[in-house]
């Protein structure tokens, strides 16, 4: 039975921006219509987190939920936080069903997008590029690593510290 919502469930950053790659993987499952919903949701520090998109997912009609944790191993996130958050949702809106898959962990198409990373590696000097992508989601956080930096648009100017 198909589902009614994908949720991408990340641990989440305090970077601005971080969650641009996760967002562009959500779109892209959007076009293949594997789902009418496809949301991203965060265990902590970014938004929205994964007990609110579970909450208006619910309030909207939605009852059957694919979970798909952003993660590559079984770790700590999915082995401990994300049944707790699971359990959480499910105490909260007893009327839903998740399904979760596994973590992303080895896929030969992962193996084909490393190597392909590989080929096309760049120098230290263009390492920062994802600092700079961050800053054009700049939500002014003062928890932010960029936050205070001649690299934040919200604090642009301001001499940086450390």
């Amino acid at each position: 039975m198909k589902p009614d919502a994908i949720l991408l469930f990340a641990h989440g950053s305090l970077l601005c921006g971080a969650g641009e790659a996760l967002q562009a993987h959500a779109e892209r499952l959007r076009t293949k219509g594997l789902a009418a919903r496809v949301e991203v949701g965060y265990l902590n520090y970014s938004e929205p987190l994964f007990a609110e998109v579970v909450a208006r997912l619910a309030q909207e009609g939605v009852r059957r939920i694919l979970v798909l944790p952003y993660f590559l191993v079984p770790g700590k996130f999915v082995k401990a936080d994300i049944p707790k958050a699971l359990e959480e949702a499910r105490a909260r809106c007893p009327e839903l069903e998740f399904i979760v898959a596994e973590p992303i962990g080895y896929d030969e198409n992962l193996a084909d997008a490393l190597i392909a990373s590989a080929l096309a590696a760049v120098g230290p000097e263009a390492w920062r590029e994802d600092l700079e992508r961050a800053a054009r989601f700049c939500r002014a956080l003062p928890d932010c690593p960029l936050y205070g930096t001649a690299k934040c648009p919200a604090t642009s100017g301001v001499k940086e510290h450390g």
